[in-house]
């Protein structure tokens, strides 16, 4: 009697390892001019492992401007808080910055060459696929970056 043959196996194409779930991310600033430093510091101990070096810098800068944003135009209070948040679904990072303003005008504008400003939320727009405004409850400006898995 002969032993039965199987067929070799199927070559499988190469397929992206599949990511670890990750905890959300929060932390909580004082509303000050080092808050930005603070939550790029944040961002990458949170981020660093699973993010590519390219997409932990474009996270980085993307939250430092949405924070800097915060604090330079929210017109709260001295002992106001910005909120960072992040979380990552399938291949999406989304970041998240609210603190408790509600008035004046969240949207991109040209950049002032001569006295400066107007470049942050064009970075945003430049490195997110997409970013919004909820003003439900203060502020909360948000951008999602593509994640691909790192490698």
């Amino acid at each position: 009697m002969r032993p039965q043959q199987s067929a070799p196996p199927q070559a499988r194409p190469p397929q992206a390892a599949a990511r670890e779930p990750m905890d959300p991310f929060h932390v909580s600033l004082a509303a000050a001019p080092g808050a930005a430093a603070a939550a790029r510091m944040a961002l990458a101990a949170w981020l660093a492992d699973p993010a590519s070096a390219l997409m932990l810098a474009d996270a980085q800068l993307v939250v430092s401007e949405l924070v800097a944003n915060s604090v330079r135009h929210a017109d709260a209070p001295v002992d106001a808080i910005v909120s960072v948040s992040a979380r990552v679904h399938d291949d999406v990072l989304r970041l998240e910055v609210g603190d408790s303003g509600s008035s004046g005008s969240v949207a991109q504008r040209a950049p002032d060459l001569r006295h400066g400003g107007g470049f942050g939320l064009n970075v945003v727009d430049v490195l997110s696929r997409r970013w919004g405004v909820d003003r439900d409850a203060g502020t909360r400006v948000w951008a999602e970056l593509a994640f691909p898995p790192a490698g």
